[in-house]
C-alpha cells in the first residue's frame, strides 16, 4: 500500500481564486505531509500568484505523477498548456476557460490511468467553460461523461452531515419534471454505495427530503411525494436499503443534529446546498458520488469580484484535499 496518495488538483478559472486557494492550501505543512500534490494548469500563472503571496513554496515543473515526490518543492504538470495565458484576475474569458477545461482534462485522463489517487477540483466558471466549447453544466457531468459513468450524485458534505442531490445544475421550474421513481431510487443507490464503500458505514441510513412544502399536505400542495419519492423510497427499503421518506424539508434539515441519519437526499439543488452551507460554509466539500475515482472540490465558485487581492479563505480546499486523502487512503486499504 502507498503511504502518500498522489492527489491531483486542478487549477479551475485561472482567473479566479482556485490558483490563491491552492496555493495557500498546500502552504499549511501539517497537509502536505500526508500526500504527494500535483497541480495541474500552466506553471507561470502559478508563479505569478505565488510571486504575490508570501508563501514559502518552491514550484517544479514535472513531466508525470510519478516525478512528484520531493517534500520540499510543489509538483506542477503543466505540459499540453497553450503558453502565453495572460492572468487577468477577476475577468471572464475564453482562454481561461480552455485552461480549466484542458486541467480537468489532463486530471480525469490520469485517474482513469491510475496514476494518480484522487482529483481534487478548484471552482470554474460554467459561462467561459461553455464558451470554451465544454458543454457541461458542471465539473460534477464533465467527469461522469469522460469516465463514462452513467449517473452519479453530488453530495456536498461536512463532518458528517452529507446531502446528496437529486438533480443538480437546472432551472428550479424543470425539478418536478426532471424526477421519477427510477431515477430517485438509483440516486438513493448509488449515495447508499458510496456511504458504504468510501466512507466506510457499514449501514448507512438514507433520509429523503419532500419536494412540497409539508410533504405535499396530503396531495393539497403537490402530488409528487405521493406518486413519485414515496414509492422510490419504499422500493428501496424493498432492496434492504435503509431509507425514510420523504420528510417535510425545513423540519428535516432545521432538527438533522437530532436525527440519526448517515445522509439525505434533497430534490433540487438549493433545498440541500443551503441548509449545510448555513451550517458548514467555507468548510463543506463537494464530492461526486459513483464514479469510478475519487473526485472532491471546494463549495464555493471563483470568487471572482475578490480574485488577485490576496484575501481568499483557503478552508474549504483544505478540507477537499483532506476528504480526498482520506478516502484514497481507504481505497489503497481496500
Amino acid at each position: 500500500m502507498k503511504s502518500h496518495p498522489i492527489i491531483a488538483i486542478t487549477i479551475g478559472d485561472p482567473n479566479g481564486i482556485g490558483t490563491e486557494i491552492i496555493l495557500k492550501a498546500l502552504s499549511k505543512k501539517a497537509i502536505r505531509e500526508i500526500y504527494r500534490p500535483i497541480i495541474i494548469g500552466p506553471a507561470e500563472v502559478l508563479r505569478e500568484q505565488l510571486g504575490l503571496l508570501s508563501l514559502n513554496l518552491t514550484l517544479e515543473e514535472v513531466n508525470s505523477p510519478s516525478n512528484s515526490g520531493s517534500t520540499n518543492t510543489i509538483a506542477v504538470l503543466s505540459s499540453g498548456f497553450a503558453k502565453g495565458f495572460k492572468w487577468e484576475p477577476g475577468k471572464e474569458s475564453m482562454s481561461a476557460g480552455a485552461v480549466a477545461g484542458k486541467a480537468l482534462e489532463v486530471a480525469a485522463e490520469l485517474a482513469m490511468m491510475k496514476q494518480v489517487e484522487a482529483v481534487v477540483t478548484a471552482p470554474i466558471s460554467k459561462k467561459v467553460f461553455h464558451l470554451a466549447g465544454y458543454d457541461y453544466p458542471g465539473q460534477t457531468e464533465f467527469f461522469a461523461a469522460r469516465t463514462q459513468t452513467t449517473d452519479v450524485v453530488m453530495v456536498l458534505l461536512s463532518e458528517n452531515f452529507r446531502v446528496g442531490l437529486a438533480t443538480t445544475h437546472c432551472p428550479l421550474s424543470k425539478v418536478s419534471a426532471l424526477l421519477d421513481q427510477e431515477k430517485i431510487l438509483r440516486k438513493v443507490q448509488i449515495f447508499h454505495r458510496d456511504l458504504q464503500i468510501r466512507f466506510g458505514i457499514v449501514h448507512p441510513r438514507i433520509a429523503v427530503a419532500a419536494l412540497n412544502p409539508h410533504a405535499g399536505e396530503d396531495g393539497l400542495f403537490g402530488s409528487e411525494e405521493k406518486e413519485i419519492i414515496l414509492p422510490a423510497v419504499s422500493s428501496a427499503r424493498a432492496l434492504g436499503l435503509d431509507v425514510s421518506g420523504p420528510f417535510p424539508a425545513d423540519t428535516l434539515f432545521a432538527r438533522f443534529k437530532e436525527k440519526k441519519f448517515d445522509g439525505y437526499l434533497a430534490m433540487y439543488h438549493d433545498q440541500g446546498l443551503i441548509p449545510l452551507k448555513m451550517q458548514s460554509f467555507g468548510r463543506a466539500v463537494n464530492y461526486t458520488a459513483g464514479l469510478p475515482i475519487i473526485r472532491t472540490s471546494p463549495d464555493h465558485g471563483t470568487a471572482f469580484d475578490i480574485a488577485g487581492k490576496g484575501v481568499a479563505d483557503s478552508g474549504s480546499m483544505e478540507e477537499a484535499i483532506k476528504l480526498a486523502v482520506y478516502l484514497a487512503g481507504r481505497s489503497q486499504a481496500s
